[in-house]
């Protein structure tokens, strides 16, 4: 509960930070009227935020207590903005869009490449920005499921477990300070209904960097991205990723790019209903950016 609170201070506290400062290197948003169907986004998701809708493949070392086992990762997912109107100031404004992804786990050591887990979410994200903060607001759904082979074949003890029904519905608010290629991430998150009993209080904190000198090619820029995350559920466990890689950027939309990257996890996996096995991982992977 400590850990949600001063959350939730950091996020409330956001405008006034950014009120004090004089930091303006950043692009600013500015809107003149009422636009639907928007390119891009306003709020930009922390990069190792391994919930968040993307579309990627990723190879993981998964490091149990008394196993190791090679995992397949891949996330089909996007966020589609779907309006965006003109905030008060002239650098802010306000989008509502849409998000959806299927994150799934393989185990690679099986013969059949068995599907361990699935998690399907949706949500509707209402964003803000005002030059280099942002905040974004979003309620969504997410449902898990084992895999048929997983729960049918012989399997690692550590990972054998009974189906459980894995549904519920969260709100989440993220607020975030951009400076000097730097942005600061933090905010808490309340599960407003599930099927399971599942303590509801969240939190999150982290930090993305993008290098403002490109690598090689203009187009191509470091990154690295570090989040920490804490549940109730979890006795309030520390649970923290890092990714550090290369970002490809189209030389005509923003959007478009290709993220090459390795990544670090330690705490209570991230994989559906596997919330409560504590362990870690590394790997390396490909987002792509439509």
């Amino acid at each position: 509960m400590r850990n949600f609170i001063i959350m939730l201070l950091i996020t409330v506290f956001f405008p006034f930070i950014v009120g004090f400062s004089d930091d303006r290197n950043i692009d600013q948003v500015t809107v003149q009227k009422t636009i639907l169907f928007p390119e891009g986004q306003i709020f930009y998701p922390p990069m190792a935020n391994p919930k968040e809708p993307r579309t990627h493949i990723t190879y993981l070392r998964l490091d149990l207590p008394d196993d190791k086992i090679n995992i397949g990762s891949v996330g089909f997912g996007d966020s589609f903005g779907l309006v965006r109107w003109p905030g008060m100031g002239e650098d802010s404004a306000w989008q509502i869009s849409i998000s959806g992804a299927v994150l799934a786990q393989f185990n690679l050591d099986a013969d059949s490449m068995d599907l361990i887990n699935a998690d399907y979410i949706i949500g509707f994200p209402l964003s803000y920005r005002n030059g280099f903060w942002s905040a974004r607001a979003r309620i969504f759904h997410q449902s898990s499921h084992l895999g048929d082979e997983f729960l049918l074949l012989p399997q690692s003890p550590e990972l054998k477990m009974t189906r459980l029904n894995l549904s519920f519905e969260t709100i989440e608010l993220l607020g975030a300070l951009e400076w000097a290629g730097f942005q600061f991430t933090a905010g808490p998150s309340y599960i407003i209904h599930t099927d399971s009993d599942l303590k509801p209080f969240s939190a999150q904190a982290g930090f993305d960097y993008q290098s403002r000198k490109p690598v090689f090619k203009p187009t191509m820029r470091m990154f690295v991205g570090f989040l920490y995350h804490s549940w109730e559920e979890t006795d309030w466990n520390s649970d923290y990723n890092v990714k550090l890689g290369i970002n490809i950027r189209s030389p005509y939309t923003e959007k478009r790019a290709i993220q090459v990257f390795g990544e670090y996890y330690h705490g209570n996996l991230p994989f559906g209903q596997f919330y409560k096995l504590e362990s870690e991982y590394w790997g390396i992977g490909i987002n792509v950016s439509f």
